[in-house]
């Protein structure tokens, strides 16, 4: 009898560390399901705001061309009027050269930005990993959503950038050289700042986004 309870004992000892041990386990994997769960509806919301951002810039884009192909065509006309045929072959190139210049900025600008959303999620999913063994990751999902909202206004910016037009007024033949030189002073203003301004900002604060979540305690278990 004294044998039996003791093993009866024992048993009721191990049974609810089994218990408890089935439940750690079923905790686990539902963790680990509502992750896998949120990277593919991250990964799904990433490739639709990528795809949505290349499609509205062109949009964009051909709104811009549609509007000033009139003018455009203005100018070209009173370009090809030159008498001087080496101005009038420069002339042609750099027109062409400025809205090229603009449109593979603006592409490149938007290119980046779609990398930086990327790296983004990978932090976001990355946080919520950490968050799922009990770190605390307040100050990374705040970082994280401030960078959004930066790289947001960037896109915004980059739209604007892309409806801009460097049309050349020519009055004459004397101040071709001069009239050109203002648009493309102007083009260079207008890129150099949203590439030092809001372009930059996005990118300090995806920057900001991946310090935060290095510094939280566990990050890489």
């Amino acid at each position: 009898m004294k044998k039996y309870l003791l093993i009866l004992g024992t048993v009721l000892l191990v049974i609810p560390s089994l218990v408890l041990a089935q439940t750690v386990k079923q905790e686990k994997a539902g963790l680990r399901e509502n992750i896998e769960l949120k990277k593919a509806e991250l990964q799904k919301n990433i490739k639709e705001q990528k795809e949505a951002t290349v499609k509205r810039i062109e949009e964009v884009r051909k709104e811009a061309k549609a509007k000033v192909e009139a003018k455009r065509a203005e100018v070209k006309e009173k370009i090809q009027q030159l008498k001087d045929e080496r101005k009038k072959a420069i002339a042609l190139r750099i027109d062409e050269q400025l809205n090229r210049l603009n449109e593979q900025w603006t592409k490149h600008f938007s290119n980046v930005l779609n990398q930086l959303n990327d790296i983004l999620g990978k932090v976001e999913l990355r946080a919520e990993k950490t968050k799922a063994n009990g770190q605390d990751v307040t100050a990374v999902s705040t970082a994280v959503e401030k960078a959004k909202q930066t790289i947001a206004a960037a896109k915004s910016a980059v739209e604007e950038q892309v409806k801009k037009s460097y049309i050349a007024t020519i009055e004459s033949e004397d101040k071709l050289k001069d009239a050109f030189k203002t648009q493309r002073d102007l083009l260079h203003k207008d890129l150099f700042g949203l590439r030092d301004g809001l372009m930059k900002d996005a990118r300090k604060a995806v920057q900001d986004a991946l310090q935060s979540l290095r510094v939280v305690p566990e990050v890489d278990k």
